[in-house]
C-alpha cells in the first residue's frame, strides 16, 4: 500500500482540492462556471464577498462574507445580487446555499430564499439551515 502524509491543509492545498473536485464534477455536469468574488475598500482591504460556482442550472453559495464593520449597510446584499445575475446569465435557474442559525437565516429569508432543510441543533445550540431560491 502506498504511503500517505496527512497534514493540515493551507491555502494552496484548499484551492488543489477544490479544484480537484470541481474537474471531477465537470465529468458528469460539464457546463460549470465560478461565481466567486471578493469585494475591497477604497484602502485595497478585502471587506466582502462569496465562494461560489454554477454547475448546470444549479448555482451554489459555499461561502458569504462581510467584514463585521460592513454589515448592515447593504453590502451582503449586494454580494448576492451579483451572483444571481452573473448565475442567470450563465443559465442557473436556482442558487442554494447553507447558514447557521447565529449567521443570517433571516436576510436570506428577506432575500425571497425559502428553506428547504434544518437540522436542529446542528452545533451545540445553533440550528444548520439549507435554502434555495428559484432564478
Amino acid at each position: 500500500m502506498e504511503q500517505y502524509v496527512f497534514q493540515p491543509a493551507g491555502e494552496a492545498e484548499n484551492d488543489a482540492i477544490h479544484a480537484g473536485l470541481r474537474a471531477y464534477n465537470r465529468k458528469f455536469v460539464p457546463d460549470t462556471g465560478d461565481l466567486s468574488l471578493a469585494v475591497k475598500d477604497a484602502d485595497g482591504r478585502v471587506v466582502g464577498g462569496c465562494d461560489a460556482f454554477r454547475m448546470g442550472e444549479l448555482a451554489f453559495v459555499d461561502v458569504l462574507w462581510v467584514a463585521e464593520d460592513c454589515r448592515g449597510t447593504g453590502l451582503g446584499g449586494c454580494i448576492l445580487d451579483q451572483v444571481e445575475a452573473a448565475g442567470a446569465r450563465q443559465g442557473a435557474r436556482r442558487v442554494e446555499l447553507n447558514t447557521f442559525s447565529f449567521q443570517a437565516p433571516g436576510f436570506y429569508e428577506k432575500r425571497g430564499y425559502r428553506r428547504i432543510g434544518a437540522l436542529e441543533p446542528a452545533v451545540g445550540e445553533y440550528g444548520h439551515f439549507f435554502y434555495a431560491k428559484e432564478l
